[in-house]
Order: structure tokens, then C-alpha cells, then sequence
């Protein structure tokens, strides 16, 4: 298709608002080069002036020496006779020279003997330089708007040596007495007048070289200029939105490149504006169907803002939301509401063992069985992970009971039978808890509280079980609540202390390390064991706290030992909630540092089901503390979820066997057999083998038997505060220096 152009004029320029140029780009190029031609010339004039001036001074100063030096030997004998006879016809030969303004002569007293001006310009009444006996002197001064250079020669007796010029670097010469002066005064005037000239012709010559700069300039910059406001007015055009423009392009070189450039951009502009208007219909259309699935999508945000993704039962927002509103009909027409709050037993298990995505599909199966099991008026909803919350409306005080175990019965026989996860067949049981509106509580979240309340009376139960809540419910949550704030206040007031058990090297009998242990000297209670208030410690975040009072605690008493030639190996249990915390490591590495411990006598114990659970932040951590110089220790191997795969992937030094087959030895195969398995893997990895719980001299003779390397319990000795361990440190030391200690000393001890 043709395309019309037209050249740019004055009416295609439209009328778009540009901000003034006050310089213009001829403007500033005229300036510089106009500039830099005055600054050059004004440079070379001003050096040659100068020069010119240096010259003309060097000139006086030679001719007046000369001159000087004739006529100081010409007045002797008038300056000694004090005539001037002869000194007037001497001076008629000075008479042509321009440059000679005054000549006076002056006798031994310095008094003026003859004077002779050769100009209008007075003579200075007092000499212009210093008068000296021994040579010629000169200086320089302005008299009544003249400029002179003066200089005095003294008038020597014909015996005596000639008087030297006035340079610094000649010697003094000793004369035997002057018997006058002679004054040379010469004139600057023909000086400044030659300069004069010589600066009005130079300055001619600059003018007409500025004048021919301009014009030159004037010339290229219009050249260079045109071309560049015919773009600009050509691209205010086109911002206007007139594509059919075209330049001209009368050059080769970088502004005709410029202006096929931008006739090259006009045409594609063209271009695309036609593609544009073709584009806009399809666009409009595009838009309007967007905007229908963005109404859709809109809508199925808002489902999902108030529904559980993975189930598609309504979330707590929306729980909250209808509850509010069943309360309040319910309070309008005098009924009751009931409010089931479900946690499913051990379901953290099915994730650990069978891995997340079926434990999703297992929230799926239950979410389908719950809304099956209910009324139609019932709403089941899912607050997060496993736990459910069952809201029955519109109850009727007379048969709320009733209606409530109806539904409680069919909640819990949904569950007699066992999911379908491919190949696996788990079974489930859940902890329900009930509340009641308004018999238990009168607003919303008090009645989802109050359910989750005895939701956990039931799982204190056993499991597997109901309870409706009940006042002493809230007795029991809130004995717990202050054995929290005892806690805190208890890691305040440093009521926590440490205990240690020893540990010893079953091959030799001797102390190798202890285990820190915490207790609770509560001024109420009295001592308390860490399985009362570890739990509470990890669920209310204090764990954190006691781990780090421990590490240190343990690790500075562990150096007052290293002092006085105790050197135990320190050994520290970590609890899931520290490995997972990041500060953990920083931690440890104050802990040593503050302490000043090596960080090889520092034994950090892991259960298995932390490396389990957790396996990548757990490998990640152990190989952090691994390289610090830690040594990591697997605490109650075989108990767990034994996984050779992370055991031989994990930076560990030791494995401790389980009291319990500890326990079990001389009395059950089986936990023989596993003890025996357990020393066996980890003697093959390159693992100590540790065992607790040692209470009887035939798990001691067992285990050293088998190759275990280390033991604690209480057949060697039960856990013990800082003096009662150094008291039975120093009494088994005292034997081994006494007796030396032998290997089976344990059994000796106990009269076996």
C-alpha cells in the first residue's frame, strides 16, 4: 500500500509545549570556538608583551652601564677641579640618544657639581640607588609619571683599579677613595612607546582574526545546527502523533546517519500504528473476556480465602465467620450449640513413616468421612493440620444430649475401618472434645477453647475418646499455665541446677565423661525431674533458654574440673525445637568460647526421631556442629525409626544403646539380640558404642563382652551434684593409686 510523506514545515510542527532554550547548540559552539580563539590570542600577545618588556630592560641596563662606565672616566679631573667646562661639551654627545634622560655629576660630599636633562621629565632630586665607592649601582622607580632606570658609577683616581659593573656575583673591588659620582638616568618612554605600537598592531591583528573565527564559525555551526532543529521540530511532530514525516538527508556524515535513522523510525512507527488499531479490536475483545474470568476467579479466591486448600472444608475465617451467626440465632430462638473439637492420635507418625504427601491424602479420605458421618445442617471445618472442629446448630435443650452423641457415635465409626494409601492400610483414632453454647461458654471463641480443653482431657485419657468439657477441665489447664509461669520465674531466679552422671570406659574402668542433667528446685514443689517440665519447656519456647543455661553452666564447671586434672568428656542432650532453631549453633559457639572449652570434650546427644524427622535441617546442623569440632552422639538407638541410610550419612562419633534393652539383657533373647546388632553396626561404621541405664553386673559383663566401649546408670553411679561428683571422682582416683584400677572392677566392687 503507497504511503504519503510531506516535508516538514512550520505548519506540521504541532502545537506541543517545549520548555525555552535560553543557550541553543549554535549559540554554545560559537562561544567555545570564538573563546578559545581570544584566550589564544590574548596568551601569545600577553607573552610577547612580557618578553618585550624583559628585553627592553636588559637593553637599558647594557647601554647604561656603557655609558656610565665612559663617563666616570671622563669627569676625574673635573669632578677633582669641580668644573664642567668639560662636562657640558661631554654631554653634547649624548644629546642623540633617546634613551638618555639625565646626566649629574657629584663630587666626594655627594653635591651636585653638573646636571644636564635631555627630556621634559625632571631630574630626582636624591639618587634613585645606593651610592658605593667600590662599583656600579642601578635601581629602577616612577618620577612624576616617568619611568627610570638609574645608575651611579663612582669616579675613581686614574691609579686606582676600574669600578665593576653592578652584578651580585662580582668581587668587591677595594678602591683607595671616590672623588665623585655620575648619575645615568634612562628612560623607559621609547620603550613604552615601541611597545605601545607593537600591542596596537598585534591587537589589530587578533580583531581581525576574531571577526574571521566568527564568520567561519558562524558558517559550520549553521551547517551542523539546521539539520539538528529540523529533528527536534520533526520529533516534536511525531510525538503529536504525525507519522508521515520525512527529512532529507544532505550529508554522509553522522547527522545524515541521524536522519535516515529516524525516517527509518518514523516508517515502523507507521507500521505499528497500523498494526495497533488491528491489535485494539482484538484487545477489547480479549478484555472483555478477561473480565469475565476475572469474576470467576474472584469468586473462586473468595472460596478459597475462606476454604482449606488440601480438603476444601471451610478454614477458621470462615469457621468463625458462620459460628457467630449460629450463635446468635441460637441465642434468638433460646437453642443450644455444640462444638466437637477433633485431633487425630498419632498422626504425626503416618507423615514420618509413610512422608507427607500421604499423610495429605489421609486429611482428604477424613475430611470426606467426617462430612458423610454429619447432619446436613452440621458444619465440619479444618483449623490445620489434623485438627477438625464439628459445629451442631440448633440443638434443642431437651435433646442436645441426645443429638450430640448421635453424632458423636457416627464420627467415631467412620473410623472403624482402615484408609486405602496404595499398598497401605493405615487405621486412625481421634481425641474428641465437646463444649456446649451457652451451658459453656456464652461467645464463640470461648466455646472452640473450652472444646479444645477437653479435647486434650480426652487424649489424657488414653486416646481414643470423647469428654465434654467440664469446670475442672479449666483447674487442670490452669495448673499448668502457672507450672509455666513458676518455670519462667524458677530461670530467673536461677532455681534450675545441674546434676552429672559419670560415665566410664568399660575397658578400663576409669571416669572418661559425664552427662548433664537438668533439675527443678521449685520452693513449692521441691526437686523436680525434667519429664515433668521438659514438655511444657519445648511447647511454651523456654527450651531454648534451658538448653543455653545448661551448655553453659555444664561447659564452665566441666574447665574447673580440666584444672584440677578432671578431664571428662561433657555430654548434652538436644531436643528437636533447639536442632531446629537457628540460633542453636551460635549457642554452642558462646558457650565454648565464653568457657574457654576445646571443642572435642563437648558431646552433643540427638534421638533418632529427630534425625528422622527432620532430616535436612538435622544433617545440616550436626554437619555445622561436626566441623566446629563437636562430636555427635545418636541417644536411644533402636527405639525409633531406625534409618541406616541417614546413619551412615550423618557426621557421628557415637551410638547409646536404650536403657531398656539395657534392661533387658540375661533376661530377653530378643533385646540381646539387638544389643548385640547395634554394637555390631556400629562398630562397622566407626562409631563408640555407649550404653545408660546399667544397673546390674550382668549388663555390665554382657555389654563388655560384646565390645561396648562405654556405660553409665547406676551400678556405677547415680547422678550427682557438683561436690558429691568431685568426692567420687577423688575416691576412685585414690583406689586407682592405691590398688590401680583394674578392668573388672565393677564386679569386685559388688562381691560377685
Amino acid at each position: 500500500m503507497p504511503r504519503s510523506t510531506s516535508p516538514l514545515t512550520s505548519a506540521t510542527v504541532s502545537p506541543l509545549i517545549m520548555q525555552p532554550v535560553r543557550f541553543g547548540l549554535q549559540t554554545k559552539l560559537n562561544v567555545l570556538a570564538i573563546g578559545l580563539i581570544v584566550a589564544t590570542a590574548i596568551g601569545i600577545v600577553a607573552l610577547l608583551v612580557r618578553q618585550q618588556i624583559r628585553d627592553e630592560q636588559t637593553r637599558l641596563l647594557t647601554e647604561g652601564m656603557t655609558i656610565v662606565s665612559m663617563l666616570a672616566e671622563r669627569s676625574e679631573a673635573a669632578a677633582a677641579a669641580g668644573t664642567d667646562a668639560s662636562l657640558a661639551q661631554m654631554s653634547q654627545s649624548l644629546a642623540g640618544d633617546r634613551d638618555v634622560a639625565y646626566v649629574a655629576v657629584l663630587d666626594r660630599e655627594q653635591k651636585m657639581l653638573w646636571s644636564r636633562k635631555f627630556s621634559d621629565a625632571p631630574i630626582p632630586a636624591r639618587p634613585l640607588a645606593d651610592l658605593e665607592a667600590e662599583r656600579i649601582t642601578s635601581a629602577t622607580q616612577d618620577v612624576a609619571g616617568h619611568r627610570y632606570l638609574e645608575l651611579i658609577a663612582p669616579i675613581l683616581p686614574s691609579n686606582a683599579p676600574a669600578a665593576p659593573a653592578a652584578d651580585a656575583a662580582s668581587p668587591v673591588v677595594e678602591a683607595k677613595g671616590a672623588v665623585g659620582f655620575v648619575r645615568l638616568g634612562m628612560s623607559f618612554d621609547r620603550g613604552r612607546s615601541q611597545l605601545r605600537d607593537s600591542l596596537i598592531g598585534a591587537l589589530s591583528v587578533v580583531g581581525a582574526l576574531v571577526a574571521i573565527a566568527i564568520l567561519l564559525t558562524l558558517l559550520l555551526t549553521r551547517r551542523l545546527v539546521a539539520p539538528m532543529r529540523m529533528l527536534s521540530g520533526a520529533a516534536r511532530a511525531v510525538g503529536a502523533g504525525k507519522l508521515d514525516i520525512r527529512l532529507p538527508a544532505r550529508s554522509g556524515d553522522e547527522l545524515g546517519m541521524l536522519t535516515q535513522t529516524f525516517n527509518n523510525m518514523i516508517e515502523r512507527l507507521s507500521d505499528s500504528q497500523a498494526e495497533v488499531a488491528t491489535y485494539q479490536r482484538t484487545l477489547e475483545e480479549k478484555v472483555s473476556l478477561r473480565t469475565k474470568e476475572l469474576e470467576i476467579a474472584t469468586a473462586q479466591a473468595y472460596k478459597l480465602a475462606q476454604h482449606d486448600i488440601l480438603t476444601g472444608l471451610p478454614n477458621r475465617a470462615l469457621l468463625n465467620q458462620r459460628l457467630k451467626q449460629i450463635v446468635a440465632q441460637a441465642a434468638r430462638d433460646s437453642h443450644q450449640v455444640a462444638c466437637l473439637f477433633l485431633d487425630f492420635d498419632h498422626f504425626k507418625r503416618i507423615n514420618d513413616t509413610l512422608g507427607h504427601d500421604a499423610g495429605d491424602q489421609l486429611l482428604q479420605a477424613v475430611a470426606q468421612r467426617l462430612t458423610n458421618a454429619v447432619r446436613e445442617s452440621d458444619t465440619v471445618a479444618r483449623l490445620g493440620g489434623d485438627e477438625f472442629v464439628i459445629v451442631l446448630p440448633a440443638l434443642d435443650p431437651a435433646k442436645a444430649t441426645f443429638e450430640i452423641m448421635t453424632v458423636l457415635t457416627r464420627v467415631r465409626e467412620s473410623f472403624l475401618s482402615s484408609f486405602r494409601l496404595g499398598e497401605q492400610t493405615p487405621t486412625l483414632t481421634c481425641s474428641i472434645g465437646v463444649s456446649i453454647y451457652p451451658v459453656d461458654a456464652d461467645d464463640t471463641s470461648s466455646l472452640i477453647k473450652q472444646a479444645d480443653t477437653a479435647m486434650y482431657a480426652a487424649k489424657d485419657a488414653g486416646r481414643n475418646a470423647y469428654r465434654f468439657f467440664t469446670a475442672d477441665m479449666n483447674t487442670r489447664v490452669q495448673a499448668r499455665l502457672q507450672l509455666e509461669t513458676d518455670m519462667r520465674r524458677g530461670l530467673m531466679d536461677d532455681e534450675f541446677f545441674l546434676v552429672y552422671q559419670p560415665q566410664i570406659d568399660l575397658g578400663t574402668g576409669r571416669a572418661c565423661g559425664v552427662e548433664a542433667l537438668l533439675r527443678w528446685r521449685d520452693p513449692e514443689r521441691g526437686v523436680i525431674g525434667p519429664n515433668e517440665f521438659i514438655p511444657i519447656a519445648e511447647e511454651s519456647g523456654m527450651i531454648q533458654a534451658l538448653g543455653a543455661r545448661v551448655l553453659r553452666d555444664a561447659c564452665r564447671q566441666v574447665m574447673v574440673w580440666h584444672r584440677h586434672n578432671m578431664l571428662l568428656r561433657l555430654a548434652v542432650n538436644l531436643s528437636v525445637q533447639q536442632l531446629q532453631h537457628d540460633s542453636w549453633l551460635s549457642i554452642v559457639d558462646d558457650a565454648l568460647k565464653s568457657s574457654g572449652m576445646p571443642a572435642r570434650f563437648l558431646d552433643l546427644e540427638i534421638t533418632e526421631s529427630v534425625i528422622i524427622t527432620h532430616p535436612d535441617k538435622a544433617v545440616a546442623t550436626l554437619i555445622r556442629l561436626n566441623q566446629m569440632g563437636v562430636s555427635i552422639t545418636v541417644d536411644d538407638f533402636g527405639t525409633g525409626y531406625s534409618s541406616l541410610s541417614y546413619l551412615a550419612r550423618l557426621p557421628i562419633q557415637g551410638v547409646k544403646i536404650d536403657q531398656r534393652f539395657v534392661h533387658g539383657l540375661e533376661k530377653n533373647r530378643s533385646d540381646e539380640a539387638i544389643t548385640q546388632a547395634i554394637i555390631a553396626l556400629s562398630h562397622s561404621l566407626g562409631l563408640r558404642v555407649i550404653a545408660e541405664g546399667v544397673e546390674t553386673v550382668a549388663q555390665y559383663e554382657f555389654l563388655k563382652a560384646h565390645g561396648c566401649e562405654e556405660a553409665q546408670g547406676y551400678l556405677i553411679s547415680r547422678p550427682l551434684e557438683e561436690p558429691a561428683l568431685r568426692a567420687w571422682w577423688k575416691m576412685q582416683d585414690e583406689e586407682n593409686r592405691i590398688v590401680g584400677r583394674q578392668t573388672d572392677m565393677w564386679r569386685q566392687e559388688t562381691g560377685d
